[in-house]
C-alpha cells in the first residue's frame, strides 16, 4: 500500500492542517455536529480523509457507561473515534453500507440526486447515522444541485451530508448557506513536515538532515505529493540523502533558471529552444511554468527586501513584475492550448520581441544620423560640388521656414502623407493614427488630438513615438516631436472627418496591440 493511503489520517488529532483540526475538534466536542458540512480546499489537502474521520466519530460504537444501557445511547469519547469497533473498522475499510461516497463528477445528473433523495429516507442499516460524502460537489448540474438543496433543507434526523469541493464558488449560494463551511488550504512547510514524520516513524526510515524540509518546500503544500516523493526516494536505500531529494525534484520539475537567464538576455531563439528541451525530457510544462513564476516572484521579493533568493540578478523589479504577469497567463492557458508548449513560447516571443523591435529602431536612427554626417562631410570636402550642395542646404532652410508656417490645409495634407509612409514602417501605428487628428504644428511640436486614454497610452510608447517622429520629420522637413493631447470633447474617433474608416484587419491588429494579443 502506498504511503499516502497507509498513513492517511484516522483521527482528528492526526489531521495535518492545524486550523482544520482545531475547528473540527471544537465542533465534535460541542456534541452538536451539523447535518451538512462543506469542505472546501485544494486537492491533496485531506478533505476526504477528514470526512471519513467525521463519519467514524458520529457512528463510533463506544457506549457511555454512565448512561442507561437499555437506551443504547451513543456518545463521543475524547472527541475521537476508537478505530476498533465494527463501525469504525468498516468505515476505514470502505465497506460500511451507511457511509456512502459519491463522486459528483461521474454522478452529476438530477436522476442520481433523486435516487439519493429516495434512499436517504431509509434508516441506517447498522450505524447510528447515515453519512453521505459527495466529492467534487461543484460538478453537479444546476438541476441536480436544486434537487440536493431540497434534501439539505429538510434532512432526516439520521442523515448527515459532507460536501467536498475545490471550487466552492461554483456551488449554489443556497447550498453554501445551508452548510457549515470548513476551509482547507495548502499545507504549510511545518504541517507537511509533521505529516512526513509520521511516515518516517512508521516505516523506520533513516533520513539525512534537511530531507523533510526540502521535500516540504517543493510540493506546493500537497500532503499527497509529499508522501509520494518520500516513498519514491525510499526505494532500495538505507538512508535518504539530501542530494537525492534535490536531484529527484530537479529532474521532475526541470529547473527554469536557465530560461530566466535567456529572458534577461532577450534571447528569443535560446528561450524557445529551452522549452523544446523541456518537452523532450517529458517534464510537466505546467509544473515547469509554476516553478518559473515561483522563482521570478522570489527574486522580485528579494530585490524589494522582503527576503528570498535572487536568481534573476540581471532583471529589475519592473521586469520581474511584467514577466510574472506574462507567464502566469501562459500557465493558465497550457491545459487548453492546441500545442501545450505554445503559451510559454508566445510569452517568450512577446517579452523578447518588443525589446528587439525597439533596439532595431534605435539602430535605424543611429544609421540615419551617421549617413547624414558623412554626407555633410563629403559636401565640405568636395570643391567641385560645393555650390550645388550649398543650394541643397539652402533648400532645406527654406523647407524649414515653410514648415514652421504650415496652414491647416497644408497640415492635413502632410498628415495624410505621414500616415501613408507610417504604414510601410508599422501597420499597427498607422491604424492608430487613423483615429487621431492633427491640431497644430509650431515648427517643432506636432500636436495630435486623441479620443481615448488607451490610444494616448499606446501612441506614447517609445517604439511608436520614435517611428512617428522619424516619418513626420522626413515628410515636413524639420525635426518633429510628437505631442499627444487627450480630447476634452464628447465626439468619438469615428466622428473625425479626416479619418478614414479602418479595415477589419487593421482593427484586429490594433486590438491585439492594445489588449496583449488575447
Amino acid at each position: 500500500m502506498t504511503y499516502y493511503l497507509k498513513y492517511r489520517s484516522q483521527t482528528l488529532d492526526q489531521l495535518d492542517l492545524e486550523k482544520v483540526r482545531d475547528q473540527l475538534q471544537k465542533i465534535v466536542s460541542s456534541g452538536r455536529v451539523p447535518h451538512a458540512l462543506l469542505f472546501s480546499g485544494p486537492r491533496g489537502s485531506g478533505k476526504t480523509s477528514a470526512a471519513r474521520i467525521l463519519a467514524k466519530v458520529v457512528n463510533c460504537e463506544i457506549r457511555d457507561k454512565d448512561k442507561d444501557k437499555d437506551k443504547q445511547s451513543l456518545t463521543l469519547r475524547d472527541k475521537e473515534p476508537c478505530n476498533k469497533c465494527g463501525s469504525c473498522v468498516a468505515i476505514t475499510k470502505g465497506s460500511s453500507l451507511d457511509v456512502i461516497e459519491i463522486d459528483a463528477a461521474s454522478n452529476r445528473g438530477v436522476d442520481d440526486i433523486r435516487t439519493l433523495r429516495e434512499t436517504v429516507k431509509l434508516s441506517p442499516i447498522s450505524a447510528r447515522m447515515k453519512v453521505y460524502i459527495i466529492d467534487e460537489a461543484h460538478m453537479l448540474t444546476t438541476e441536480a444541485s436544486n434537487a440536493l438543496l431540497k434534501t439539505l433543507e429538510e434532512p432526516p434526523a439520521h442523515a448527515m451530508f459532507i460536501l467536498a469541493t475545490t471550487a466552492p464558488e461554483k456551488l449554489l449560494d443556497t447550498i453554501r448557506s445551508r452548510s457549515t463551511l470548513i476551509n482547507f488550504y495548502k499545507g504549510t512547510v511545518p504541517e507537511v513536515i509533521r505529516s512526513l514524520k509520521r511516515v518516517v516513524k512508521g516505516e523506520k526510515l533513516k533520513v539525512e538532515d534537511g530531507v523533510l524540509e526540502e521535500i516540504a518546500g517543493r510540493v506546493d503544500g500537497s500532503f499527497r505529493e509529499a508522501h509520494k516523493t518520500l516513498e519514491q526516494l525510499s526505494f532500495g536505500v538505507e538512508q535518504i540523502k539530501l542530494e537525492s531529494v534535490k536531484n529527484l525534484l530537479t529532474s521532475n520539475i526541470a529547473n527554469p533558471g536557465k530560461l530566466i537567464s535567456l529572458l534577461a538576455a532577450k534571447d528569443t531563439i535560446g528561450g524557445i529552444g529551452e522549452i523544446g528541451e523541456i518537452v523532450e525530457k517529458g517534464a510537466s510544462l505546467k509544473v515547469y511554468g509554476v516553478e518559473l513564476v515561483r522563482l521570478l516572484r522570489e527574486s522580485m521579493f528579494a530585490k524589494l527586501g522582503v527576503g528570498g533568493n535572487d536568481t534573476a540578478r540581471d532583471l529589475n523589479v519592473e521586469d520581474l513584475r511584467q514577466l510574472i504577469e506574462l507567464f502566469c497567463e501562459a500557465v493558465r492557458q497550457i491545459p487548453t492550448a492546441v500545442i501545450p508548449q505554445l503559451p510559454l513560447e508566445m510569452a517568450i516571443v512577446k517579452w523578447c520581441g518588443e525589446d528587439r523591435d525597439r533596439d532595431k529602431d534605435k539602430e535605424t536612427n543611429i544609421s540615419i544620423r551617421v549617413t547624414e554626417k558623412v554626407a555633410v562631410e563629403q559636401v565640405l570636402q568636395t570643391d567641385t560640388s560645393f555650390t550645388e550642395k550649398s543650394e541643397e542646404v539652402e533648400e532645406k532652410k527654406e523647407k524649414k521656414k515653410t514648415a514652421s508656417t504650415l496652414t491647416e490645409a497644408e497640415l492635413e495634407e502632410k498628415w495624410k502623407e505621414i500616415m501613408k509612409k507610417t504604414k510601410d514602417k508599422n501597420h499597427s501605428l498607422e491604424a492608430l493614427l487613423r483615429a487621431c487628428k492633427p491640431l497644430s504644428f509650431d515648427g517643432r511640436n506636432l500636436q495630435v488630438e486623441v479620443f481615448y486614454p488607451f490610444h494616448k497610452e499606446r501612441l506614447e510608447k517609445e517604439l511608436y513615438t520614435s517611428i512617428f517622429e522619424k516619418v513626420a520629420s522626413g515628410v515636413i522637413g524639420v525635426d518633429v516631436r510628437l505631442e499627444s493631447v487627450l480630447s476634452s470633447s464628447k465626439k468619438r474617433a469615428a466622428d473625425v472627418t479626416n479619418v478614414l474608416a479602418p479595415k477589419e484587419e487593421d482593427l484586429v491588429k490594433v486590438a491585439e496591440e492594445i489588449f496583449g494579443g488575447n
